[in-house]
């Protein structure tokens, strides 16, 4: 049966990010707040955005952007610990997926597109506490008119 090529590259990255960083727990699609004075942290929450299709690019063949974010939280002792900590863990995820390509047929390389990092209000969490979400794109082909991977 085939798998639609968002659901494959966001099983791809999900299968990824934990092989590249054991350290950290990895939830996908998670919906729930993450409680930041009783969870185990860091963890990363991975979510799947919005898919663009482009059949200009080559003819018979359909060029697919699937956006997802990897939401990093993390807490500290300090304010300033808090930041370094959300800074080495979006450049631990830049690492693990920027420029990588999946060994999947007709998944493409993955591209960073930015990050943007919060650290939560006092009276949101007891501790220093907040998160890095680092946006990114992968690219799949297929066949115009089958957006499935086989």
């Amino acid at each position: 049966m085939p798998t639609p090529v968002r659901e494959a590259a966001l099983a791809a990255i999900a299968a990824r990010l934990p092989a590249q960083m054991p350290d950290v727990a990895l939830d996908r699609a998670r919906r729930s707040p993450v409680d930041t004075d009783v969870e185990p942290l860091p963890r990363m929450i991975l979510r799947g955005e919005g898919i663009d299709a482009d059949d200009t690019q080559e003819p018979g063949r359909t060029h697919y952007q699937i956006g997802f974010t990897v939401l990093a939280i993390s807490r500290a002792g300090s304010d300033l610990v808090l930041e370094q900590t959300l800074s080495v863990l979006h450049a631990r995820i830049a690492a693990a997926l920027a420029g990588w390509v999946p060994n999947i047929l007709n998944l493409g390389d993955v591209a960073e597109q930015g990050a943007e990092f919060v650290l939560y209000d006092a009276e949101d969490s007891a501790k220093p506490a907040g998160e890095c979400a680092a946006r990114f794109s992968i690219l799949a082909v297929t066949p115009t008119g089958d957006p499935n991977i086989p």
